[in-house]
């Protein structure tokens, strides 16, 4: 006669007792407080369709899920089941419970609860909550009662009687996860959690940490060792890395994913990436920045394939008194791979040659009262042909520039003034000196500015890697296109 429109439960409320949020809710799971309020809603608005299968399709959640969430409020008494085919359940008013003492309890349950007590109530009484705990490993992950109890023993032996029952519920899913469902499989599965937690505790050890394991640091412990698939050797091995670094868990698990990213799983494979990670740390130095990350690393493995760590450190020197980084540095020594230098003492020269050639041109434009910073390749070109090919010394050519010092392009006219000298066989300053008194006694000479000094000024590193690198590419470039686009160095 009388009745709800189709749609009115959506716009009614479900009223839900403060008793049920302040002292139920806290310790149930999520799933299992979607289901109570699910089916405490259509408690108040029924509809004749709603089965277990409808309910499950509309929470998301698997038939056997929902079970599952109403034997977690059975045991708790907030319902009642009526009926196993089909599966039918009752809601119990809270207030109802206190007034119902003789209400049975769930048979599983009870003989569950009595086989713990009997087994583990000398170590640790285990009450409400955490016994409920303990049911739900026995329901929902199907652990056997026996094995649950060697779990609970076992948590005593590693952590203590006062451990944590949640870190005990982390175990025991664990467990369901490797599907441990018998006594020999579980005794198998502690073995092995006994081995870890030793290894474990050296390992913490050896980080100067005197504090027993947490669960955090022993899941990482078992990720690098069943997941990554590293021995109790080849940890302690990156251990000792962690000493130029922050020695703490955290850091080991950056240092040991770096490793198993670059391959070096074995003790002897970390030590040479720790060895290999010392010299880079020498490279570093050099350039004065940077860090021994994965990708400096790579970019260092880059630069032993050419040269060796002496040839390495001199380029890094190079580079970082302009404040350049690894990849300069990378860039600087591929360019003297393609010139041709392939030994200490080939690039010790260059290098020298060239620093004394800029030392040189820097001089002269001083002389002339032009742009020292400006070197262009025109410049190092004229100066090793000076000096490589016409054999001539430094103070021959500073003595002769002071007479292009008037010239509006003073390297083309000392370059003229040289090419002459080669011819009369000039060599040293007082010929020159000579050539010049008696050039101007025939009136042929402009007074030249007085050279103020002959020696070398100290190196001037502003702008020479980039310099050097330029300088060394264009002729490679050069090289190539004269050999047909291919180098034969």
């Amino acid at each position: 006669m009388f009745g709800f429109d189709t749609k009115y439960a959506m716009f009614d409320i479900t009223p839900v007792e403060n008793q049920f949020i302040l002292e139920y809710l806290p310790a149930a799971k999520g799933d299992y407080v979607k289901v109570y309020l699910y089916g405490l809603m259509r408690c108040y608005h029924p509809e004749e369709d709603m089965n277990l299968d409808r309910m499950s399709h509309e929470l998301n959640m698997t038939r056997e899920d929902v079970i599952n969430a109403f034997g977690f409020w059975e045991r708790r008494r907030l319902v009642r089941r009526i009926s196993d085919n089909p599966p039918k359940w009752q809601y119990v008013n809270i207030k109802q419970i206190s007034t119902e003492g003789d209400v049975a309890p769930d048979p599983d349950y009870a003989e569950f609860a009595n086989a713990l007590y009997e087994a583990f109530d000398k170590v640790r009484r285990l009450h409400g909550s955490e016994l409920n705990t303990c049911f739900e490993w026995h329901e929902d992950l199907r652990l056997p009662t026996e094995v649950i109890i060697m779990l609970l023993n076992h948590m005593v032996s590693v952590k203590g009687r006062n451990f944590r029952i949640n870190d005990a519920d982390k175990v025991a899913a664990q467990m369901a996860g490797e599907d441990i469902r018998t006594v020999e499989s579980a005794e198998e599965f502690f073995s092995r959690d006994e081995q870890a937690s030793a290894g474990l505790r050296k390992i913490l050890k050896m980080l100067g940490k005197k504090y027993a394991p947490s669960e955090a640091q022993a899941s990482l412990y078992r990720k690098w060792t069943r997941d990554w698939g590293f021995s109790q050797e080849a940890i302690e091995a990156a251990v000792e890395l962690t000493a130029k670094g922050d020695p703490s868990m955290g850091y080991l698990d950056g240092i040991l994913s770096s490793l198993k990213q670059d391959g070096s799983m074995t003790p002897s494979g970390i030590r040479n990436s720790s060895q290999k990670a010392d010299h880079f740390r020498e490279v570093l130095k050099e350039l004065g920045r940077g860090e021994v990350s994965q990708k400096n690393l790579k970019v260092y493995d880059q630069m032993l394939e050419m040269y060796p760590q002496e040839v390495i450190l001199i380029a890094a020197r190079e580079c970082g008194h302009s404040g350049k980084g690894a990849e300069d540095t990378l860039r600087l020594l591929q360019a003297w791979k393609e010139k041709g230098l392939n030994s200490l003492k080939e690039v010790e020269t260059y290098v020298q040659d060239f620093h004394d050639q800029t030392a040189l041109i820097r001089q002269l434009k001083k002389t002339w009262g032009t742009d020292e910073s400006r070197i262009g390749k025109t410049d190092r070109s004229l100066v090793q042909k000076w000096q490589k090919e016409m054999g001539f010394g430094r103070d021959v050519i500073l003595a002769a520039a002071t007479y292009a010092s008037e010239a509006k392009q003073p390297m083309a006219y000392l370059d003229s003034i040289l090419t002459d000298y080669q011819s009369k066989g000039i060599t040293t300053p007082e010929q020159v000196q000579q050539e010049h008194e008696k050039n101007r006694g025939n009136g042929r000479n402009k007074t030249a500015k007085v050279l103020p000094g002959q020696d070398f000024a100290q190196r001037n590193y502003d702008g020479v890697p980039e310099e050097m690198i330029r300088n060394l590419e264009d002729e490679v470039r050069a090289f190539m296109n004269e050999n047909g686009g291919e180098s034969d160095a």
